[in-house]
């Protein structure tokens, strides 16, 4: 099975660790100089689902960065 769409253990979050560290870092590479629609649309291409199993769209990414405190410089 995919990292991208590996499921957790019993009563864990969503994902895996793996998940979120890669989601993680291709966010921060990508924030500095992309629109979240764009973030969205490569997390997208790179075959990632949020969490919850859903496509990624800039409204659902702005709550995954409130959600995981990762919200600075937005």
């Amino acid at each position: 099975m995919a990292i991208q769409n590996a499921l957790p253990a019993f009563g864990g979050r969503l994902k895996t660790d793996e998940y979120y560290l890669q989601v993680n870092q291709i966010i921060n590479v990508l924030r500095g100089h992309s629109t979240l629609r764009v973030i969205a649309q490569h997390l997208n291409d790179q075959h990632f689902t949020t969490p919850s199993g859903r496509a990624w769209n800039r409204m659902r990414l702005s709550s995954y960065l409130k959600t995981n405190d990762l919200t600075k410089g937005i």
